[in-house]
């Protein structure tokens, strides 16, 4: 199961590459065409939405933007939409577009300049949260926040929110901040549950909107691992490939994915470990070319850290 011939993937490899050439559309002679922002547009606030012609044959769009006269970028994305809103500080800036798919890709297009002019109305710009990145699982609500500023906003006011169903109720709340960042101690942010964190900025004048990512309070270890094969003692030769399967039954507040750590040894006190894998799988396989009574065990990690106990040892014989 996770044994595998290496030299056959490497033909399907090779063959499927070669497939993927013959079937993609060369487009290495067509063109991009820009919408916005053209050569000499000016844009007022702090985001500017880059637009350009969707081209057949075009799987993703690489698309660069540089500052000053065009020698620094400082954005290289490759998506797959023919529009990008992004956050930036005002200033002058070029920027370019090309259409990729598997095998191909087109020329650039003539980068075309644009500036950027700050505004005091904060209505429609945006914040870019930066820090802890959307669904992150957390096993420790001491965290540090962090969002890109606004060079028009004179302070942001930032909350966490506990979730519950469709319900939010606010447990922590800080205005007036002049720093683009937070730092929560231990013990503001307690119960295992999904929380928001949302950041908006403000002037004398005008606010955005609220920003907001999700994040995922989840302090207790994994279960302890149930073994289902190889049965206890079961019968394998030197031939054979031995197939273990495990699973872990969660019943916490939080449910974060579960990585398992198999380790197998010749010693039952697992003294010296033989082999050892982590997948999120529940299974591995492997052969064994010496003849001996093995023993395994299974441990869990799951997505915010926790590291569970190890399961009962399990053991199997090579002959």
């Amino acid at each position: 199961m996770k044994k595998s011939n290496k030299g056959l993937y490497l033909v399907l490899a090779l063959f499927c590459f070669q497939c993927d050439d013959i079937l993609e559309e060369d487009i290495s002679d067509d063109a991009i065409s820009i919408i916005a922002p053209m050569d000499g547009e000016a844009i007022e606030g702090n985001v500017v939405q880059l637009r350009w012609g969707a081209l057949e044959g075009a799987d993703d769009y690489r698309l660069q933007v540089m500052a000053g006269n065009g020698q620094f970028i400082i954005l290289d994305s490759l998506i797959n939409r023919t529009l990008f809103n992004y956050q930036i500080e005002p200033g002058m800036y070029r920027w370019r577009v090309r259409g990729e798919n598997f095998a191909y890709f087109t020329p650039y297009t003539f980068e075309s300049a644009f500036s950027v002019v700050a505004s005091l109305d904060l209505t429609n710009q945006i914040i870019t949260l930066e820090s802890p990145e959307n669904n992150r699982y957390v096993n420790n609500a001491a965290m540090n926040f962090s969002w890109q500023r606004i060079s028009t906003a004179d302070t942001y006011e930032f909350e966490i929110l506990q979730v519950s169903g469709s319900s939010e109720t606010s447990v922590f709340k800080d205005s007036g901040l002049v720093e683009s960042s937070i730092t929560i101690g231990e013990g503001i942010v307690t119960g295992d549950a999904e929380y928001v964190w949302r950041v908006k900025a403000t002037n004398g004048s005008s606010a955005t909107r609220f920003f907001r990512r999700t994040f995922f309070l989840d302090t207790q270890d994994p279960p302890v691992p149930t073994l289902s094969t190889p049965t206890t003692d079961q019968m394998f030769t030197t031939t054979d490939e031995v197939d273990f399967a495990w699973s872990f039954t969660d019943t916490g507040e939080v449910q974060s994915i579960i990585t398992g750590t198999i380790e197998i040894s010749s010693d039952e006190n697992f003294s010296t470990i033989s082999l050892t894998d982590t997948n999120g799988d529940g299974e591995f396989s492997s052969t064994f070319s010496s003849a001996d009574t093995y023993y395994w065990r299974v441990r869990g990690t799951d997505a915010a850290g926790n590291t569970g106990e190890n399961s009962a040892t399990g053991s199997f014989i090579v002959n």
